[in-house]
């Protein structure tokens, strides 16, 4: 248990890096001059107020359109956060290697579990990607929505649609709930655990057809699968390469770098004071 709690937390801080450096990112560039002024340098939690203790829902309105108001950007601070984030991530290079950084029968080591090792195979390079799938890609607007349930009721699927980029986790369901949580897919998740856990293992064809059905549903959204983490997921991940070859989905594919687990994995410490302060 400690191991996969160890696993989302790398993966999820991994995500939030990545896309900390894109959000929002033409309103900063706006006040890179800008100098400092008054008590909006005092603290990321005084300049970015929720007040979600004031969020209550009204019938029609979205769960978020009391809170939005009292949200304001601290640039300079921003811009700092983003300085330091650089230091040791690249978000274009490390959402995922390339074809060019291997070749089928490459032999690599495990990010989390070093001495055991994972052969590339034929399928897994044929579906890594030519160039990074977030190269040239900048947004102003982007929403990051989760899969724990708080959505439900809210009627906050058109706000989230409304985002130029929209990042989902774990291939969760949203056509059942598209008027809490939207359609909009850009960018998902998909630990090789919930081959497991939300499709059987892929025990029978029903589940198959399942998951092929939920892979059709993205289209064109880039589908991140951290496949160098830790043994004991490859077989899933080969299974879920195997579907998308054989049924020739348009989902792109993308595998995190080595350097950007091991950059994460190196910085967790620093990267939680960075986070909460």
């Amino acid at each position: 248990m400690r191991s996969v709690r160890k696993r989302w937390t790398i993966c999820t801080i991994s995500i939030l890096l990545i896309f900390y450096k894109t959000k929002e990112i033409a309103r900063t560039e706006e006040h890179q001059e800008a100098q400092p002024s008054g008590d909006g340098d005092s603290s990321l939690s005084r300049s970015m107020v929720n007040n979600s203790d004031k969020i209550n829902q009204k019938s029609g309105s979205s769960v978020f359109q009391h809170s939005v108001e009292r949200w304001k950007i601290n640039s300079s601070l921003v811009l700092e956060i983003r300085k330091n984030i650089l230091r040791f991530l690249d978000a274009e290079r490390d959402i995922s290697v390339v074809k060019s950084s291997f070749k089928p029968g490459d032999v690599i080591h495990y990010v989390l579990d070093r001495r055991r090792t994972l052969n590339i195979s034929q399928d897994l390079h044929s579906l890594l990607p030519e160039v990074s799938p977030m190269k040239n890609r900048r947004f102003k607007m982007c929403a990051v929505v989760g899969n724990s349930g708080i959505l439900l009721d809210s009627g906050c699927g058109k706000e989230i649609d409304s985002h130029e980029f929209v990042i989902r986790c774990n291939l969760a369901p949203v056509v059942e709930f598209a008027a809490d949580v939207g359609t909009k897919s850009d960018f998902i998740t998909m630990n090789p655990s919930v081959v497991q856990r939300a499709f059987g293992g892929f025990r029978n064809e029903s589940d198959r057809e399942k998951f092929v059905h939920r892979l059709s549903m993205l289209n064109d959204s880039v589908l991140w699968i951290p496949a160098f983490m830790v043994k004991g997921g490859e077989k899933h991940v080969e299974w879920v390469n195997a579907l998308i070859l054989k049924n020739k989905l348009k989902v792109r594919t993308a595998y995190p770098s080595l350097r950007l687990i091991h950059a994460v994995r190196g910085s967790l410490p620093s990267l939680c004071i960075l986070l909460s302060s």
